[in-house]
């Protein structure tokens, strides 16, 4: 009586137990429309997607209060298929202060204006985007060479708590501790009760932008780009003369300047 009783819980117990590996078996290894893609290509991370959409460009949505939770999204998330990793660590870095979109002025609001935050969380790991470029933290590639992470993502208000509605932008890179390159910058928008006109506009806004002097094309402005203009100093190159008066010369050096940073 007892054995059969103990094989009865047995059973339930074991199936739930099954059920519940193959569920994290299926987690780790499921690719998630509208997540950010990884792969590596010539030994440098590259993004790419939203998954199951169109290529964005470096572009890609969030939309706070998705999981019933208000000013709190865990998406987009990060998919790597299986064996695109060797064993190590992937993370993140902000390359700039949280920003938030303007539809009266129609520009994003300069992070210094920008009286909100955003927190980035992992389980015990956190980080918190105010005005200023920030250092991330990195995750452990899963065992079978994938790396499917969704990190929590919530808007913190100002100082009495308020939080605007709006689209607030997050400009962002990610690294690897294998030796391969960081990934060129991409950007995720997040809307929190944003109406469709500002989220309309808030991406239309990187059509329209332009970088003049982001000569390698990696969305910075940087000392690379400086480097190139430098070579090029006093010949007639069009291509670097970013004055148009002829040739590449004190002038253009000084529009690089004012560019320098994270392309808008």
């Amino acid at each position: 009586m007892i054995q059969t009783f103990r094989r009865s819980l047995f059973s339930p117990l074991l199936a739930l137990f099954v059920l519940s590996v193959l569920v994290l078996s299926t987690e780790a290894t499921a690719q998630h429309a509208g997540d950010i893609g990884l792969r590596v290509t010539d030994d440098r991370l590259e993004v790419d997607g939203p998954i199951g959409g169109e290529d964005s460009n470096g572009i890609f949505y969030g939309v706070f209060g998705d999981t019933g939770f208000p000013g709190y999204t865990s998406n987009p998330g990060f998919d790597a298929f299986p064996g695109t990793f060797p064993p190590g660590r992937i993370g993140f870095d902000v390359l700039a202060g949280l920003r938030r979109w303007d539809l009266k002025t129609n520009t994003w609001e300069e992070p210094e204006l920008v009286p909100e935050r955003m927190s980035i969380s992992f389980i015990t790991l956190e980080r918190v985007v105010e005005d200023e470029p920030l250092a991330g933290f990195d995750l452990a590639v899963q065992p079978n060479g994938g790396w499917h992470r969704h990190l929590d993502f919530e808007i913190l208000g100002d100082e009495s708590g308020t939080r605007r509605s709006g689209v607030y932008r997050l400009d962002l890179s990610l690294y690897a501790t294998m030796g391969i390159a960081d990934s060129t910058p991409f950007t995720i928008l997040f809307n929190y009760d944003a109406s469709e006109a500002e989220v309309a506009a808030a991406f239309e806004s990187f059509e329209e932008s332009t970088c003049p002097g982001d000569f390698d094309g990696n969305g910075i402005v940087d000392g690379a780009d400086f480097g190139i203009l430098l070579a090029a100093f006093g010949t007639v190159n069009a291509e670097l003369d970013l004055d148009g008066d002829g040739s590449v010369a004190g002038a253009d050096v000084g529009l690089l300047l004012a560019s320098w940073g994270v392309c808008p």
